[in-house]
């Protein structure tokens, strides 16, 4: 049974479009059908992402596809590692074209034509962020270290339950030199299982000028083994239960493409492609166990710095929107989120209280 992933995190710039494109490729690699598509249909950046050899101010996209005015095949496009993107289009009058109400329809078709299907989710919370989390079956939540940003994270996770889409766990990215105690302190603190960190890494954002997922372009950096260790928890979760040997099995195949990619380009092709239905497998995952006191340790992967503008996010996302904490909150209001913390009469007062309550958790 094919599962629909939100990739998903309220916070702009967390490295949503980034995990999605290598978690993506990493499955491709080891022959599942998997699409990823992009539904930050007003800030498109997928394209920037990619080294397409199109035009995606007249080729097809999604705009086309939610607008009536193409199909979904004529939108699809192929990399050369049997990756699938169904990008969004980068021109403002496709967007103001669009109908939310086709996408049920779309993500309908995706379900009987590949094993996984990632949907790579705008930033905030809004009406094109719930939509994508009403039709999912699990949400990956990305987020940074950062006390911002994980109360976004929060966020996104009240809204996945209020959706009742199940939450598959936490990849924390950007995350510092001793990553394993402050990532699982953070998941605890979300009530979360932790699928992977992925350290900070020169390697990604020379990855997303080149035109190519960091998994192919420095498949031996930190980023590219931790997004191979988190795709493989993805993978190991679509064999039927009671297969052995499977971790060793994947693990192998994973060192093989690590090694074979090392010289090999990431050229993608512009020609449209549709897949044929084909077995689907039921895909669960595993909780992660702590070791330890996820109290104790190092805390160098959490900063409390309030700071949207630092180079590592403007590289991180390109042009993903950094929703401000202001529009989460009305984007929030309009979806009928409750307040923050309901032990607070404010949205304001409860978000004090959760970061003073995270700041206590680890320490600070």
């Amino acid at each position: 049974m094919t599962e629909v992933y939100a990739i998903a995190g309220a916070k702009g710039g967390v490295g949503k479009t980034t995990t999605s494109i290598n978690l993506g490729t990493v499955l491709a690699e080891l022959d599942r059908r998997v699409v990823t598509m992009e539904l930050d249909l007003a800030m498109a950046n997928l394209v920037d992402f990619l080294d397409f050899d199109a035009d995606f101010e007249t080729a097809t996209t999604l705009h086309d596809v939610l607008a009536g005015r193409a199909e979904l095949g004529e939108a699809t496009y192929e990399t050369d590692s049997g990756l699938t993107v169904v990008p969004s289009g980068t021109d403002l009058e496709g967007y103001a074209d669009t109908d939310l109400e086709r996408l049920p329809a779309i993500i309908e078709q995706l379900r009987w034509e590949y094993d996984a299907v990632l949907l790579d989710t705008p930033a905030g919370l809004s009406e094109e962020t719930l939509r994508p989390m009403q039709l999912s079956d699990r949400a990956i939540i990305i987020s940074t270290p950062r006390v911002s940003s994980v109360r976004n994270a929060q966020n996104t996770i009240r809204l996945a339950e209020r959706t009742e889409t199940d939450v598959f766990g936490l990849v924390l990215t950007k995350s510092g030199t001793g990553a394993s105690p402050g990532a699982m302190r953070i998941a605890e603190f979300l009530d979360i299982d932790l699928l992977g960190h992925v350290p900070e890494d020169e390697a990604v954002p020379h990855a997303q000028d080149s035109g190519t997922p960091v998994v192919r372009s420095a498949p031996q950096s930190g980023a590219a083994i931790a997004y191979r260790k988190i795709a493989r928890k993805l993978g190991d979760a679509e064999t039927d239960e009671g297969e052995t040997g499977r971790d060793t099995a994947v693990e192998t195949e994973l060192d093989k493409v690590a090694t074979s990619q090392t010289d090999r380009s990431g050229a993608i092709t512009a020609e449209p492609t549709r897949s044929t239905p084909d077995s689907r497998r039921q895909m669960d995952h595993t909780r992660p166990e702590a070791t330890g006191d996820p109290l104790q340790g190092s805390t160098d992967d959490v900063s409390t710095e309030d700071n949207d503008t630092d180079e590592s996010a403007a590289h991180d996302d390109g042009r993903e929107d950094n929703a401000s904490e202001a529009d989460a909150d009305r984007a929030t209001d309009r979806v009928g989120r409750q307040a923050v913390d309901d032990d607070h009469g404010s949205d304001v007062a409860g978000k004090r209280s959760i970061a003073d309550r995270f700041r206590s958790l680890i320490g600070l």
